[in-house]
């Protein structure tokens, strides 16, 4: 099946997830104070949960209820649970939890077919049990009068969410198209990794060891995207290990980078080093130049982060010397855009406008969302420090939203904090410190440590400006420690040069 089919087909089923999602919505409306039953199967239970969590923020008073291990009757559970409450949907989830797959004792599901006036008796709304394939079938099969009063069954599930489709999948791997994928396409795309990885078995099988460390290698990137960076070190460690048990260099090398790149936002940047220098031998050794121009890139961010700007500088002209050569298009957009904040931060700001717009162009022109939303937010800051705000703000406004399409929560973070810079700048304090407020919120729960020193040190500013010196010496003196600890000597001193200007202030 050729690339573009492959893609057709899974975008398709993206689509039919949506659509019955949407039709799960209009029962809930059209069945407001009415008792109904219907069944939503789905294997994974983490799409399940952020299917929930969508239709929640779009309809009030419904119930979650997840059973538990030890539960023999889901009514009298469920009825305890709701304790009188007459909400407007009731949610069953986790029956699989009193079901597992392969028990042969059914009087769980018995039991619930005897109830089936109960439900009705007692509860005039749409109720819902989500359950994976395995348990709709049971309930079929032993509880046939329950059956036989479902109005609505739904499906959020995958044709290609199995090893063997996957090894077909021309997909799989594609890291660019993943990161174009929006946010919902982007928890459909896990359900069916996640399935496919659970199908191949624990330990995989060597003749399909190979593909799980694609399918781990894009399930850890579409998490680290997401903002569940843990999650993606985890799985990240997990395709190593079966890299390594094959000795597939080139395969430990993709792992390495990436996790080079965890580290790297983490401001871990001696342990960052590492990985990358790693990857950049393997790759020297392969001689794989289209791929070492990708980890001297990500070497010259290394280079920046620590203020290393010559270095850095170097790093990265060696990536585009090779991306130019080879025609590799997207490695030179990364090129520019990463020049671009070098000469912005030395102050070359026409320079650096170039750099930014020529990333902006071949982003546009090779369809990469995450890429031009990159170059606008590199765009958005040129401008302001120029001091062209209103340009700076539109430049940034279009990466929030694309940003946010994208589920990239790293993104919505950065823009959040060049867009508080914006509103200092125009003297619009609180709404610039709601931003930083915004920014620190989810720094801080990506464990980013470098932009958690950055928010609290503009959230210091904020303060500053509002003569509170004693809160902008708390904010600062937290930037300053976090900058310790990441290893950024540059950042350290400014932050006590800054905090040193407080004591002269009060001084006076």
């Amino acid at each position: 099946m050729a690339k573009d089919q492959t893609i057709s087909k899974r975008l398709e089923q993206v689509d039919y997830q949506k659509a019955e999602l949407a039709a799960l919505q209009r029962l809930l409306i059209v069945s407001e104070g009415t008792f109904s039953l219907s069944i939503a199967v789905c294997n994974s239970p983490a799409l399940r949960d952020h299917i929930i969590e969508k239709i929640k923020t779009h309809a009030d008073g419904i119930i979650v209820i997840k059973i538990e291990k030890e539960v023999k009757n889901i009514f009298d559970f469920v009825k305890a649970k709701t304790d009188g409450q007459i909400p407007s949907s009731i949610f069953i989830v986790d029956v699989e939890k009193a079901v597992p797959s392969g028990n042969k004792d059914t009087n769980i599901l018995r039991a619930l077919n005897v109830t089936r006036e109960l439900w009705k008796a007692n509860y005039p709304c749409p109720i819902v049990f989500w359950v994976p394939e395995y348990v709709s079938t049971l309930i079929s099969k032993h509880a046939p009068d329950l059956w036989s009063w479902v109005s609505h069954h739904f499906e959020f599930v995958y044709e290609q969410a199995t090893a063997l489709a996957g090894k077909s999948d021309i997909y799989a791997g594609d890291i660019s198209l993943a990161g174009n994928l929006d946010v919902d396409e982007k928890q459909f795309r896990i359900a069916e990794l996640e399935q496919r990885i659970k199908d191949a078995g624990e330990p995989p099988q060597d003749d399909i060891a190979v593909y799980v460390t694609v399918w781990l290698n894009e399930l850890g990137y579409i998490y680290y995207i997401i903002g569940e960076v843990d999650k993606a070190e985890d799985i990240l460690n997990n395709a190593l290990k079966i890299n390594e048990k094959l000795g597939r260099l080139d395969g430990m090398a993709i792992q390495y980078g990436n996790l080079g790149l965890i580290y790297r936002d983490r401001g871990e940047l001696d342990k960052a080093e590492e990985m990358l220098n790693k990857v950049l031998q393997i790759h020297k050794n392969l001689g794989l130049q289209e791929i070492m121009a990708n980890d001297y890139g990500n070497l010259g961010l290394i280079y920046k982060t620590r203020g290393e700007l010559d270095k850095a500088e170097e790093m990265l002209n060696k990536a585009l010397e090779i991306d130019k050569k080879l025609g590799r298009l997207e490695g030179m957009s990364h090129d520019y855009g990463n020049l671009g904040v070098i000469y912005q931060t030395r102050g070359e700001l026409d320079k650096a406008e170039e750099m930014h717009i020529k990333a902006l162009q071949i982003n546009e022109k090779l369809g990469r969302l995450e890429g031009i939303t990159r170059a606008y937010s590199n765009l958005g800051a040129m401008y302001q420090t120029k001091g062209e705000l209103d340009k700076a703000e539109e430049m940034l406004n279009k990466a929030l939203k694309i940003s946010e399409k994208l589920g990239w929560q790293e993104g919505v973070a950065g823009q959040y904090v060049n867009l508080g810079l914006i509103y200092k700048a125009k003297g619009e304090l609180e709404k610039a410190e709601e931003m930083y407020n915004r920014a620190l919120q989810i720094d801080k729960a990506l464990g980013f440590l470098e932009r958690m020193a950055i928010d609290y040190g503009n959230l210091g500013s904020i303060y500053e400006e509002r003569a509170d010196t004693a809160k902008a010496r708390e904010f600062w003196e937290k930037a300053r420690d976090l900058y310790k600890k990441i290893g950024m000597p540059h950042m350290v001193k400014k932050m006590e040069e800054w905090i040193e200007g407080l004591d002269k202030t009060e001084d006076r």
